[in-house]
């Protein structure tokens, strides 16, 4: 059965399964940025995903439906160097543009049926937005995050979708309420239907 969180782990199997030597950390994004950053940044150079939201569902089926899905892969580098080898690297350090363009090429066209998920469309690449580009006490850092979209159809249950059958309605009673604070029903009638 795939889900969000099956492919949200598919993402990370398959980047853990990279002979990527630089990399010390592939992991969930849970609001990191969020907190001190000095201790992320420790971490770095490092790989984070998370789901980044849906686009509108279409119906292509009486129980089928096409689920469109955005995912993010966030990527971290830091140097003690300078803002500009954050980004491109320098030496043995990698920058986000090359930690960016190996997770495009992973990617791009990807169905993640390699690490066991089953029925997703091959991720497309979307936009790349910066996060972070900063310097905080002595070290550069770089963050990148890079837009994936895909979608699966949702299958829904065999259960019985038809709506209770109402019978025949042979009368309508109807109340008058002329004060209806007062509660007292002051008239009704009773109609009648008559059989053809």
């Amino acid at each position: 059965m795939i889900n969000l969180s099956v492919i949200e782990q598919g993402i990370k199997d398959l980047m853990a399964n990279q002979s990527w030597p630089w990399i010390r950390e592939i992991k969930t994004y849970g609001g990191e940025f969020d907190d001190d950053i000095t201790t992320v940044i420790r971490s770095f150079p490092a790989i984070w995903v998370v789901f980044d939201g849906s686009g509108t569902p279409k119906k292509n089926g009486y129980n089928k439906t096409e689920y469109p899905l955005r995912f993010a892969v966030l990527v971290g580098a830091r140097s003690v160097r300078n803002e500009e080898s954050r980004r491109q690297g320098a030496g043995s350090s990698i920058g986000t543009y090359e930690m960016l363009e190996h997770v495009q090429r992973l990617l791009i066209g990807n169905d993640l049926s390699s690490v066991g998920v089953k029925g997703l469309a091959p991720l497309e690449l979307g936009r790349t937005k910066p996060v972070f580009n900063t310097t905080t006490r002595g070290q550069s850092i770089s963050v990148l995050a890079q837009e994936f979209t895909t979608q699966y159809t949702i299958i829904a249950s065999d259960r019985d979708r038809e709506e209770a059958e109402v019978g025949e309605i042979h009368r309508v009673n109807v109340d008058y309420y002329f004060q209806p604070s007062d509660g007292v029903e002051d008239a009704a009638d009773l109609v009648e239907m008559k059989e053809n």
